[in-house]
């Protein structure tokens, strides 16, 4: 009798500690992930920080946090990782009474992109090990991941020829009331450069030089629409890359720097457009933009973009850098009056090695071409 009544009080007793823990377990528990405060660029390792807090006396046995997020950041071949379109991170813990766990998690950007966390799933077994219980508390973190950044000889000379269509153009754009210096005449100098008097006193022709009459600022034109059923992703990727590249060149230089582009912004779904500024500020901006591009959404022709924005780039006096694999007739006309009225635009194909170059050059449109490696 004595053995049933003990046997019944345990019982009893588990049955009443179940219930304890199923009511209590997330009281004063405190379960945070968030990424770290810097972007990185694509290729460089992040981390991911995760931190349980539990307030109150009572022990954790097992306590199973997970989070869903983009395929992108690889964590590795982890056994708590599992990957379909999303990664889903599991990580168990054991959490003693008034305890808190740090835990920085190492993991690497494979593309670039706005990658974010909204909510973390608990999932806990009872005091016994027995049965499960569930919890989702809210996430609030995100990481912006930069378009990697190009280098080698190939990138240099290309920025060479853009920084001389650059200083070219500035050139045509002086300005008869910013006097800069003087230099020795040459033939293609205009007769009313000529400054009598500093030639009077050297015995030879000399004539003025001039400020630039125009702040000199860039438009990056960034088209990534498919014409066909065909994607193009890896172009696409590139020419983000060169358009990161390129702004980063100019507003190195403090030269102000917009962006125009058909693409879709993965947050607002809309076309992005940036105006053109300078400094650090613009820059992070920019970049921004560029990383929350979302290549699966569908877009509009690039020629019918930018002709609701023609006037604009016009009265901007903008140096026009267009970047696209696309060749067609009305992209290329807009292209050619913008550099025609804005002395000076450039038409940047980014095509693979077998694809032929079809734009040609036109007095004040410059054609370069870019050949992006499969």
């Amino acid at each position: 009798m004595i053995f049933l009544l003990i046997l019944a009080g345990g019982i009893l007793a588990q049955f009443l500690a179940g219930i304890y823990y199923e009511k209590n377990w997330r009281k004063g528990l405190k379960v945070e992930v968030h990424f770290q405060g810097e972007p990185i660029f694509q290729g460089e390792e992040g981390f991911l920080t995760e931190t349980i807090e539990n307030a109150k006396r009572l022990f954790l046995p097992t306590l199973q946090a997970g989070f869903s997020v983009s395929r992108n950041l690889s964590f590795g071949q982890e056994e708590n990782t599992s990957m379909s379109d999303q990664s889903y991170k599991r990580d168990i813990f054991s959490v003693m009474g008034r305890q808190r766990i740090i835990r920085q998690v190492p993991f690497m950007a494979v593309r670039r992109g706005y990658y974010e966390i909204q909510k973390v799933d608990l999932v806990t077994r009872g005091i016994l090990l027995n049965g499960e219980m569930y919890h989702t508390v809210p996430a609030s973190t995100y990481l912006y991941v930069y378009p990697k950044r190009l280098s080698g000889e190939n990138w240099e000379m290309l920025f060479r020829r853009i920084s001389g269509i650059y200083e070219s153009r500035k050139r045509l754009l002086e300005d008869p009331f910013q006097f800069r210096g003087i230099r020795e005449y040459t033939p293609e100098d205009p007769m009313n450069k000529i400054n009598w008097k500093a030639s009077a006193r050297t015995g030879s022709l000399m004539v003025n030089q001039l400020n630039s009459a125009v702040s000199g600022n860039v438009y990056i034109l960034l088209d990534v629409e498919d014409e066909t059923v065909w994607k193009y992703e890896e172009i696409h990727e590139e020419g983000i890359r060169l358009a990161a590249a390129a702004a980063e060149y100019f507003l190195s230089r403090g030269i102000d720097v917009g962006l125009i582009t058909n693409g879709k912004d993965c947050k607002e779904k809309s076309e992005i457009f940036l105006a053109g500024q300078s400094g650090r500020g613009q820059r992070e901006k920019l970049f921004q933009c560029l990383s929350r591009i979302d290549l699966g959404q569908d877009c509009r022709k690039f020629s019918d973009c930018l002709e609701g924005k023609k006037e604009f780039l016009l009265s901007r006096e903008s140096l026009c850098i267009l970047i696209t694999k696309n060749q067609y007739g009305e992209l290329e006309e807009i292209m050619a009056e913008l550099g025609e009225k804005n002395q000076g635009s450039v038409y940047l194909a980014t095509l693979y090695s077998e694809m032929e170059l079809k734009i040609k050059r036109k007095q004040r449109m410059e054609v370069l071409r870019w050949e992006v490696k499969r």
